[in-house]
């Protein structure tokens, strides 16, 4: 793999796995690059002997992807959108824009391509105690998971060596506005916990999916295949929030909610997306009381994925970077 093109810059996730190679470059890798919607300094200075070449345009662009894909030996797919005010956002840009990429990256000779899609694509739990497997049947329950598993479909059916990473909910350094906002309604005892908390979740921390994410462009096994990415305990929300609160170092006080609002909430996001229309707190209010526990064995057993990070030392470090960032201060 000399020539990577990662989509999806700047991000959460593309900058910590530019972060990778400029600490640890592979051996063979001579230019990233990185595709993004508007001109700007790249988030990550290369190593030596890496270029890093920033190409500006956006999925629905032909000319910008098919720039984009030239030359390109794999690609990691991380763009994508997850908020939007109108459903058919995420078709136009998580579907169409990866059905328009993968059109020129096969055109272009690309030989794999790594999808970043996300849980959401296969559903939800049956229960607490079931972890969600990737044979299991895929029901997503939202037009943003639907338009991630169309995405899913369309990379595992291409004629390039097809790899699908379903990451959970995101956490670690470097951190993004929206947990920002977490961080600071909870130190400010304006943390909404809907019902007792106590739904099973699990997440991945950046180093685990950054992992996952060089595992499944350099693994043989991998091509085909579709792979849950998370940590290697499947937490609760209640407990999520506690390492938050542990982490900043104050008391934690909860705005408690009814679990009865959870599938009110579920119903009225249900009739907005019924009209095209989609409110971020409606949604995430109707998934409270879900629960989102997926198993990790298959990457464990095929890719060797081994997780080395958890959820208090990853918020630890999260907040603190928050901290040297001046996001958050020590108060």
């Amino acid at each position: 793999m000399k020539r990577l093109l990662v989509t999806g810059v700047p991000g959460w996730l593309t900058n910590a796995f530019l972060e990778s190679i400029a600490t640890n470059p592979p051996a063979d890798l001579e230019e990233v690059r990185c595709m993004m919607l508007r001109p700007g300094d790249l988030p990550v200075s290369p190593p030596s002997g890496v270029t890093f070449v920033p190409v500006v345009g956006d999925l629905n662009d032909p000319a910008a992807v098919a720039e984009a894909v030239k030359g390109c030996d794999a690609i990691l797919h991380a763009a994508g959108i997850l908020h939007v005010r109108r459903t058919a956002d995420w078709y136009r840009i998580n579907t169409d824009g990866t059905a328009r990429l993968i059109e020129a990256a096969e055109a272009a000779g690309t030989k794999r391509l790594v999808l970043i899609s996300s849980n959401a694509a296969g559903g939800r739990s049956s229960g607490p105690d079931y972890l969600m497997q990737e044979s299991d049947r895929p029901a997503p329950r939202s037009h943003y998971g639907r338009s991630k598993l169309l995405a899913e479909q369309l990379s595992l059916q291409s004629s390039m060596e097809g790899v699908v990473i379903r990451p959970c909910m995101f956490y670690g350094p470097p951190v993004p506005a929206r947990h920002v906002d977490i961080y600071e309604r909870i130190r400010n005892g304006r943390m909404p916990l809907v019902g007792h908390g106590n739904y099973a979740r699990s997440v991945t921390h950046i180093d685990n999916l950054v992992q996952g994410c060089w595992l499944a462009l350099t693994k043989a096994a991998a091509v085909g295949q579709t792979y849950y990415i998370a940590d290697a305990e499947v937490y609760t929300t209640k407990r999520i929030i506690e390492a938050m609160a542990q982490a900043l170092e104050t008391d934690l006080n909860y705005l408690k909610l009814p679990g009865l609002m959870a599938p009110l909430a579920y119903w009225g996001d249900r009739t907005l997306a019924a009209l095209g229309l989609y409110w971020q707190n409606l949604h995430l209010v109707g998934e409270a009381d879900w629960h989102v526990g997926v198993s990790i064995e298959k990457a464990r057993r095929e890719l060797d994925y081994q997780p080395t990070q958890e959820l208090e030392g990853g918020m630890k470090a999260a907040i603190g970077w928050c901290r040297d960032q001046g996001l958050l201060s020590s108060a």
